[in-house]
């Protein structure tokens, strides 16, 4: 996992794609909790939002905040606050998807650190669906972390579902970009250095 390490399309809350990825499904309304340790009673909450944005694609996670720009995704001049996360699926365990009788839908994972992502020790990732749409993302996450499990390789492109709800406001409405692509031919340019923890599982 990595915190603030998320390149985004310019003008767009949209994360960049590295090389043969593809997002599969976002989500807006959520909220976000790393909490220190593995869930036992007594974890402090390390990193938190109140709501923002969950995207899941092919090979990870990204969390970005309501208030997250392309120009504030990287950011690391407060190192305690929060302006991306994203964690490769091979870096998630104990996958659980909870609904409770009160209150929102929440996913919870244990997320394990990579080197150079800025956060250190095991954490629980917490993802609470105000706005609904958390079944959707849990069930696509499950698939993809048993898949690569299964066959150690990343799995091949697969079309995006429809959102659950609208692309996340711009603050400049004219600049905004379609947050769901229709192509290959509409990808951007692959950002130069991929977030830390993803190189060694391409090289596998």
């Amino acid at each position: 996992m990595a915190l603030n390490a998320v390149m985004l399309e310019r003008g767009t809350r949209h994360p960049v794609p590295l090389p043969n990825e593809n997002f599969l499904y976002h989500c807006n309304g959520v909220k976000f909790e790393l909490k220190s340790g593995d869930g036992y009673p007594g974890d402090a909450v390390a990193f938190g939002s109140p709501s923002g944005t969950v995207f899941v694609s092919n090979k990870r996670i990204v969390f970005l905040p309501a208030d997250t720009t392309h120009e504030t995704s990287t950011s690391t001049t407060d190192p305690s606050r929060l302006n991306s996360f994203t964690i490769p699926h091979v870096n998630l365990r104990d996958h659980k998807f909870l609904q409770p009788l009160f209150g929102a839908n929440r996913f919870e994972a244990v997320a394990q650190p990579v080197p150079g992502g800025n956060i250190t020790g095991t954490a629980m990732l917490v993802l609470t669906f105000k706005e609904g749409g958390g079944f959707d993302f849990a069930t696509i996450a499950r698939k993809m972390s048993e898949r690569i499990s299964e066959t150690g390789e990343i799995p091949p492109y697969e079309e995006e579902l429809p959102g659950y709800d609208g692309a996340p406001p711009l603050a400049d409405a004219e600049s905004a970009a379609p947050l769901a692509y229709t192509g290959h031919n509409d990808l951007p340019s692959y950002p130069a250095d991929a977030p830390p923890g993803y190189e060694q599982h391409e090289r596998r």
